[in-house]
């Protein structure tokens, strides 16, 4: 019976061609604005620890992490969370 749920449980994590399934991650990064653009100073250090989490596959077996990211556009982003805690609500 284990031998069954193991097998099922790996079977699950890998797609039909073998490869590992995708586990998407979205960040928000100033990468524009007239504060502090710098969301590609962040952006590195990210990618270095995807790289490094993606090289061990007994960490997140049957996984590969990727990440993308939205542009925050620095001040915009606080403005549009102020309305929505302190305004709208």
């Amino acid at each position: 019976m284990l031998v069954a749920i193991f097998l099922a449980h790996v079977a699950g994590c890998y797609a039909l061609d073998g490869k590992p399934k995708e586990l998407r991650l979205l960040g928000m990064l100033p990468m524009t604005g007239t504060t502090w653009p710098g969301g590609s100073s962040c952006l590195v250090p990210v990618q270095m620890a995807l790289e490094d989490v993606n090289a061990y596959p007994g960490l997140l077996y049957g996984y590969n992490l990727t990440y993308e990211y939205i542009d925050s556009m620095v001040g915009q982003l606080t403005y549009v969370m102020y309305l929505f805690l302190f305004v709208c609500s």
